[in-house]
């Protein structure tokens, strides 16, 4: 009994040995940006190049996409190659100050004409590129969401969008506060008072 149980252990122990060398080896390699006159492509670390030469410039890979550009318009491109965010935006914010990263939480914000948006991961536009402005939580960190919610002005109007693209408060305040335990503070005409996440306002006496 105890011999067939050491067997079975041993059995086990090679199994999952094998399984993580091939989980390893499956796993696409690190890219590296490569530039050759005034292009830019990826290679592996032998240097064997990966990803066509054609990009104006690029970023380095994080959570499998790396931003490109290309005439003066901004991307996103996988480990394959393939454009899953379409090279089309004049900018990106990054969401920190060493300019490596651009998606918190699956969201990047995105500007074309002077106008923000947003666009998960796969490339989808969860905003329509509209707002004049977005009130960053911390702005060395280009961070704009708190508690689920990010301020927007739009036609000098702040409202609120969620995590999903929704103005759950439509802007018309002239100016607000990040919610903080589920309040914000607001003021339209001059009156400060504050809402809730359903957008339901409470305005001082």
């Amino acid at each position: 009994m105890r011999i067939k149980k050491i067997v079975t252990l041993c059995i086990l122990f090679i199994f999952s040995a094998t399984m993580y060398v091939l989980a390893d080896e499956i796993q696409p390699p690190e890219l590296i940006p490569y530039r050759k006159g005034d292009k830019w492509d990826f290679c592996d670390k032998n240097k064997n190049m990966v990803i066509p030469l054609k990009y104006d410039q690029v970023g380095i890979f994080h959570d499998g996409l790396a931003r490109v550009k290309l005439n003066k318009k901004w991307g996103f491109i996988n480990q394959e190659g393939k454009e899953v965010v379409q090279i089309k935006y004049d900018d990106l914010e990054f969401i920190n100050d060493n300019e490596k990263i651009v998606f918190n939480d699956g969201i990047a914000v995105v500007k074309v004409n002077d106008k923000y948006g947003f666009i998960n991961k796969e490339g989808k536009e969860i905003t329509p590129i509209k707002y004049d402005y977005l009130d960053f939580v911390d702005y060395n960190k280009k961070i704009v969401f708190n508690e689920g919610f990010a301020g927007v002005r739009l036609d000098d109007k702040w409202g609120f969008i969620n995590k999903e693209g929704n103005e759950v408060v439509p802007p018309k305040y002239q100016e607000v506060k990040n919610f903080n335990n589920g309040l914000a503070f607001v003021c339209f005409n001059d009156k400060w008072g504050y809402i809730d996440a359903n957008g339901v306002e409470y305005w001082e006496n």
